[in-house]
């Protein structure tokens, strides 16, 4: 078998080092704190800003990647993730700091949706779908490793040093790209099933709507509202796209230029009670996981009262959970989608509000470190197919929402854990906060399932 471009290694080690930023400062919140004299909550908000940075760059990057070439908008992005890293290395004060995640968050998503599509591009028609996993398995890893990688090189060398880690593997990155895509790059096929309009010279890429090269999807699935399309996790491309077999969290972080439905259709599907009861499910259902996740470390230290150096097997017995979570939601979610959500929500709020307890005993957080995991990661894939089945035929925006929405809950949980315990509540108290929100989140899933879900008139796509 012949071998993969070097280009799609270094889109590896970038989609690394964007997944790990996400969760990297998990491992260092105290540290951090100690170190510029911040609050634990102010840190956190080093966490906030970064979803944020997320869900605007995304866009932003789509109207800049219509007029320049994806090789540009690549490396570009590449650029701007290194630079936002720099400035956070090397940042004097926590603004400085702060300014490096927002400018490194900006390019996270359009950097993943490009270099998923421009995968697909670099090699023969028949070995598509291989390459684009391989690129998400440098996202998959990142999202077990981490912040345990974080916390370890945090402890190891110094906080500061968790982002230089982020700098050499986002710099990697980009001198792989450099030196692996000339200016005349072509794509390996042109000929294949995917659309050529959306796979030359612009790269528009959509915050996160999933379809791209997959026109035909399965429709009458989208709209079933309890039997999602049954390949890779709930995710809606036909079997035979590159993007079969994809988990939800890597479908969460693709973008790219769908083929799909006019933009008309696909923005009347927002105008439904039904996708905005989805949407709002998802930001305080998932809103619930980063208000503890973050604040995880000094729980451990200070209140179970492991020495600092377990905190790096725990959060990885965490991204453990992660990985099997995120199956585990994608294959249930194919079987029935709101049961699905449902269920997982009430488990994620049960494990949150256990861990208020198990946090004060050792074997207690070890059992609930790979609960949590897996029960913070099952919701993915049932909310992202849930919006998708609201928005009936026209999916693409509604999904892309939806990511927006996760990013927004994420940022809306970091805050409300960290003014929790900034407002002398406690350390322990994040558990609890993030509890009441996926709660609620599991109150509005009942209450839109019950009234608004029901009453929708099915998209009017059964045929082909």
């Amino acid at each position: 078998m012949r071998k993969l471009p070097l280009a799609i290694w270094a889109m590896v080690v970038g989609a690394f080092a964007m997944g790990a930023d996400e969760f990297i400062v998990a491992g260092v919140v105290r540290e951090i704190a100690e170190a510029l004299n911040v609050t634990i909550g102010a840190v956190g908000a080093l966490e906030s800003v970064y979803a944020l940075g997320v869900a605007i760059g995304a866009p932003v990057f789509t109207a800049l990647g219509t007029r320049f070439g994806r090789r540009s908008m690549l490396l570009t992005t590449a650029g701007v993730f290194l630079l936002g890293n720099l400035l956070s290395a090397l940042g004097p004060a926590y603004g400085t700091i702060m300014a490096g995640r927002i400018v490194s968050a900006m390019a996270h998503g359009a950097f993943l949706g490009i270099a998923a599509v421009f995968a697909a591009e670099l090699v023969e028609p028949s070995r598509k779908g291989r390459a684009v996993a391989i690129v998400f398995s440098g996202l998959t890893a990142s999202t077990i490793l981490g912040a345990p990688i974080g916390a370890a090189v945090g402890q190891a060398l110094g906080w500061r040093f968790t982002f230089w880690t982020l700098v050499v593997f986002g710099g990697v990155a980009l001198l792989g790209l450099l030196a692996s895509l000339g200016r005349t790059t072509a794509p390996a096929a042109h000929h294949d099933h995917a659309p050529a309009p959306a796979a030359h010279e612009h790269a528009p890429v959509q915050a996160a709507g999933h379809h791209e090269h997959a026109p035909a999807q399965t429709h009458a699935a989208q709209h079933d509202g309890s039997h999602g399309p049954q390949h890779g996790a709930g995710h809606g491309t036909q079997p035979g796209t590159e993007f079969e077999g994809l988990d939800a969290h890597a479908l969460a972080h693709l973008g790219g230029g769908g083929q799909g439905p006019s933009m008309r259709e696909q923005l009347a599907a927002l105008r439904r009670p039904a996708v905005w009861g989805a949407l709002l499910t998802t930001m305080l259902g998932y809103g619930g996981v980063f208000t503890s996740y973050v604040y995880l470390a000094p729980q451990i230290t200070e209140v179970t009262g492991f020495e600092a150096g377990w905190v790096t097997p725990l959060l990885l017995l965490f991204g453990i959970g992660l990985f099997a979570g995120n199956h585990l939601g994608g294959r249930l979610a194919d079987r029935a989608v709101m049961p699905t959500v449902i269920g997982s929500l009430a488990a994620l709020a049960v494990a949150l509000f256990a861990m208020t307890f198990a946090i004060h005993s050792k074997p207690a957080t070890v059992a609930m470190m790979l609960l949590f995991g897996t029960a913070a990661f099952a919701v993915v894939a049932p909310l992202q197919l849930r919006v998708m089945n609201a928005a009936g035929h026209a999916p693409d925006v509604a999904s892309a929402a939806n990511i927006s929405a996760f990013t927004l809950g994420s940022a809306i949980g970091i805050f409300l854990g960290g003014a929790a315990i900034d407002g002398g509540l406690g350390l322990t108290s994040v558990n609890w906060v993030g509890g009441l929100l996926t709660t609620a989140g599991l109150l509005t899933a009942l209450a839109t399932w019950a009234f608004l879900d029901r009453r929708q008139v099915p998209a009017p796509a059964h045929h082909h």
